[in-house]
Formats: C-alpha cells, sequence, structure tokens
C-alpha cells in the first residue's frame, strides 16, 4: 500500500510499505509553484520504524474518516491524500485550515527533519 500527501504547497510525501517502511520527499521547485519562487526543499528519502509508519497512517486514515474536514475542489493551501493499494487507488482533498492537514503536515515535516 502507498500514501501520498500533497501539501498545501505542492510538495509530495510518500509513505510506502513493501519490505521496508519508508517515507519520501519530493519537494516542488521553482519551476513548478504556483509563485515561480517557492523551493520546497531538498529530496529526502529514508527509512522509518513500524511506529512512525502506524502514527503517520493512523492519522491520515483519521483524516479521511472526518469528511467534515474534505473539500470537493483543491484549491491552493489544500492537502490531497491518495491512497494506492494494488489497482485501486482513492484520493481525498483537505480543505485548507483544517486540523487534520496541520496534523499530518506536522506529523510528515517531523520525521522527515529527524
Amino acid at each position: 500500500m502507498i500514501y501520498k500527501y500533497h501539501d498545501g504547497s505542492g510538495n509530495t510525501y510518500l509513505i510506502k510499505d513493501d519490505v521496508k517502511k519508508t517515507i519520501e520527499f519530493i519537494p516542488i521547485k521553482p519551476l513548478y509553484s504556483s509563485s515561480g519562487v517557492y523551493d520546497g526543499g531538498n529530496y529526502t528519502k529514508k527509512e522509518i520504524n513500524k511506529l512512525q509508519y502506524n502514527k503517520i497512517t493512523s492519522i491520515i486514515n483519521k483524516a479521511i474518516k472526518n469528511k467534515e474536514s474534505h473539500s470537493k475542489n483543491r484549491v491552493k493551501m489544500s492537502g490531497m491524500i491518495t491512497i494506492q493499494e494494488k489497482n485501486e487507488k482513492k484520493t481525498y482533498i483537505l480543505s485548507p485550515n483544517s486540523k487534520e492537514l496541520h496534523e499530518i503536515e506536522k506529523i510528515l515535516q517531523n520525521i522527515i527533519k529527524n
């Protein structure tokens, strides 16, 4: 299963449970940012432990279940969750300023930086 999260700035986080559990941060570059200036930083891929993986997926699944935090359209500063399992793909959009969006981004940024 692959969890994919796009933050409000267009950066992408991939959380995978293959042979090893990993998190991958794919930053947006100025050429592709809406401002033409914003740089998301440096690409990072690292192994994470089971506790970190479970914490991330738990927060993401909580956000998916709370439909009040969802938005119909992907607007600036909204977050987008995609879950891919075999041939099935589901996408959820989180409203800007939703509690769930902030929780997801906080945990992902913390794990990438530490």
